[in-house]
This record gives C-alpha cells, structure tokens and sequence, in this order.
C-alpha cells in the first residue's frame, strides 16, 4: 500500500487541543492544535481497560496532557478543580471569565444539550471554551461545530461533574488566564517533549492493575478479541465511531513533529496511522 503524496488536512476529535488553541488564542498566542495535541502526549501508548471494554491508543488523561503541553510551550495557566461534594464554583468561573475564556472539561457529553444526538454518548469526555456565564446559561465554543453556544446551568452541572467519565480527578476542572514565561526554541520544545514522553511511558508501566492492561500487551488482546469475534456491538462501534480515526490523525501529526529530529521514527508514526487507517476501513466493513 503505497502512502500518497498529498497531506492529510481535516477534521478530527481534538476537542481539548482546539480549545486550548482557543484559550491561547485570546491572548494573542496562535499556535496549532495539531502542535498542542502532539505535547499532550496523549496519543502515545496504548491502554485497555478490560472490565468497561473500552480501548485508548494512548494512556495519558487528557486533563493532564493539557497542563504538560501549556507547560512544555512555555506558558502559566491558573488550573482549577472541585472535589465530590463540592457546589458548582460558578461565582469564581464567572469571576475569571469576566477577565477571559476559560476551557473547561472534562465534561461528560452526553450532557451537552446544545448538540443534537449527543444523549446516547453520555460516559464520552468533551472540552469546551467558555467565555461567559450568567445566571442560567454558560455561553462557550464547542470545538466539535458549534460556536457561540449556550448551556443551561442545571445541564452544566451534570456535564462537568463528569461522575461517568473514566478518568476524572474529581469535578469541575478548569483552565485559565494563560500567561508566556518561556519562548523555546525548535529544539528546547522536542527536548522537553521528549523528556515528557519517557516520563508517561514510566508511569504507564507503574500503573499495572487487575483489569489494566498497557503497551504493545494491550494491543495484542484487543487484536485477539477482534479476530475472535468477542467484541460487544457497543464497543465495535466505538472503534469504527472514534478509536481508529483518531489514531491516524494522532499518528499523522506526530510523523509531522519527529519529521526533522527524528526521521525514522516520523516514518514510522506515518506507516502507523496508513495502518489505522485501514483498521477503520475493515471495521466499517466488519471484515
């Protein structure tokens, strides 16, 4: 299978990248989501949680990938989190929005009002720009299509509670007031980059739990699963709907960032999502 020539510009689920690029943005800063997905790091590794069969070609949360991609750019940002049983912190949002926008997340999508046919995705995380709140709707970005969108707060409650979404390090996280320390250059941000992407993998290996399953483990039995034809419906269409597509982009825009520091590897981030890409054809076809 021959790669083509052309590159790969178009959409894909970057929900936090493109609302951090957001964030960024209005304070003057333009700078990629496919940059700021890449420092994240989330797209690296592989992680399959056996009991809720769901399935991460990568095993870093994004709320944490958020924090390290800001940091690795050379910015200061106020980050913010409630714990279980907290209220709503609407009067410090309200406070610090009147100053800027905010990114908020995760929020369990499936409580997301705005956007048609999102009931039936609720457990799903989703981040979302936020630039004002008033007493009965936040009025934000949704970088999945919908700007200028407005959600009841009795609606934003539940989605940023997140009780469902896997990962969540209690309720109500937050980003704002972002503020440049540093400007790295070309190479202080691969080496920075770098370094952080060691440290995940480290972590990742420390993290091994009954129903955990890492690395290139994670894809083997996930591959077993599917040529034995285990999968339930729900999490086969996960895979069609989300896992592999987002995968390749991933993997694109890694290629793109090792181009010149690291050719080998850049080729091989490139053979990658040329194979998700197929895994997401044959998936559609239930071959």
């Amino acid at each position: 299978m021959e790669r083509p020539a052309a590159p790969y510009i178009g959409n894909g689920h970057y929900c936090y990248a493109n609302a951090t690029a957001m964030l960024l943005a209005s304070v003057g800063e333009r700078l990629a989501p496919d940059l700021i997905e890449v420092l994240t790091g989330v797209g690296l590794g592989a992680l399959w949680l056996t009991e809720q069969e769901l399935f991460f070609f990568g095993f870093v949360a994004p709320d944490r990938g958020i924090s390290r991609a800001l940091a690795l750019l050379g910015f200061e940002v106020a980050e913010h989190a409630g714990r279980d049983g907290d209220a709503p912190p609407f009067r410090e949002l309200a406070e610090a929005l009147a100053a800027g926008p905010a990114v908020l997340g995760p929020l369990d999508m499936g409580h997301l009002t705005y956007a048609p046919g999102r009931g039936s995705a609720t457990g799903m995380d989703h981040y979302v720009l936020a630039y004002a709140l008033d007493a009965t709707e936040l009025h934000l970005h949704d970088p999945a299509g919908f700007p200028y969108v407005s959600l009841p707060v009795a609606d934003l409650v539940r989605a940023w509670r997140a009780e469902q979404v896997n990962y969540r390090r209690g309720p109500f996280r937050w980003w704002s007031a972002p503020r440049r320390l540093q400007h790295p250059s070309e190479r202080e941000l691969v080496a920075g980059a770098l370094r952080t992407f060691e440290r995940n993998y480290a972590e990742a290996d420390s993290a091994a739990a009954p129903g955990v399953v890492t690395g290139s483990l994670a894809i083997r039995q996930l591959a077993e699963r599917i040529a034995g034809g285990e999968l339930l419906p729900h999490f086969a269409g996960y895979l069609v709907r989300f896992v592999f597509q987002l995968a390749a982009r991933r993997a694109l825009d890694y290629a793109a960032f090792f181009e010149d520091c690291w050719p080998a590897l850049a080729e091989a981030k490139r053979e990658q999502a040329m194979l998700f890409g197929r895994c997401h054809t044959l998936a559609v076809r239930r071959d």
